[in-house]
């Protein structure tokens, strides 16, 4: 399939489950085992998967069995130097070349334009590198997934999900040539709405960490749908759950089929 059929469901919305965690964290709670975690991931029937270039290749069995997409991540990013600590500063680094994302025949490669850093050099680079995938990607018809999140401490916890925070970051995202935005949820539509109908491109939601309530997250993610969002990019507050294949399925029953939350989840 080619790039622009990430969002080419009856709908117009996609479920992606995202798997690329490995690459900067390694084996955090739920995702010990690749292909225990990825199996039940794939049983709820997500449209889409993102994981990095080398995970695709390793399970390409697994995907060619599924009817899920392959999505790939095109940066390393780390909430620190120490395997699996969470302890900063955040590092990061464009980690995949073009021609290794597309070897695994995507249909989007995702990068991260994080805000908030202390250190500039460290920005400039993201900028950078966030310019480069869009241009080398042009002509493709893969499109640039850009997640921008506000991760850095000059940016406090409690701003990123802020509403003009967001706004201002979509926007510079999109102006880097974003064909497509990974985007935190301001928390309710009224705030996130003109943030999605102000983008020229498609708004997808992020998840971040778990919050232990899956009915939570399907009410954020029902409000999100309701403010325009085209779908989400969700990891941890999926397979972090008991039962990762019924959440992609209530996810997906909410995306595509415009259920309610109640409706779609009877847990």
């Amino acid at each position: 399939m080619s790039g622009s059929d990430l969002l080419d469901t009856e709908s117009g919305n996609a479920v992606v489950v995202a798997l690329d965690h490995g690459i900067g964290m390694g084996a955090i709670d739920g995702f010990e085992d690749p292909q225990a975690t990825l199996d039940a991931v794939l049983a709820g029937e997500p449209d889409g998967v993102l994981v990095g270039p080398y995970f695709a290749e390793r399970f390409a069995d697994t995907f060619a069995a599924s009817s899920a997409d392959v999505l790939v991540t095109a940066d390393f990013v780390s909430p620190s130097s120490r395997p699996g600590e969470d302890v900063g500063p955040w590092v990061q680094q464009h980690a995949f070349d073009t021609d290794r994302l597309l070897a695994c025949d995507p249909v989007g490669v995702k990068s991260v334009l994080a805000f908030g850093r202390q250190d500039s050099q460290a920005f400039e680079r993201n900028v950078d590198y966030i310019t480069d995938i869009t241009e080398s990607l042009r002509g493709t018809g893969i499109p640039h997934i850009v997640e921008t999140v506000m991760w850095g401490n000059q940016v406090p916890d409690r701003f990123e999900t802020d509403a003009e925070y967001v706004a201002n970051a979509c926007r510079i995202g999109w102006e880097l040539g974003a064909d497509i935005l990974k985007a935190p949820y301001t928390g309710d539509r009224d705030s996130f709405e003109p943030i999605v109908r102000n983008a020229p491109v498609p708004v997808m939601i992020l998840g971040g960490p778990s919050s232990g309530s899956v009915r939570a997250m399907l009410d954020d993610v029902a409000d999100a749908m309701a403010a325009g969002a085209r779908g989400l990019v969700m990891g941890r507050s999926v397979w972090q759950t008991e039962d990762p294949a019924a959440v992609v399925a209530a996810l997906r029953r909410i995306v595509r089929d415009g259920e309610s939350p109640e409706a779609a989840w009877t847990a």
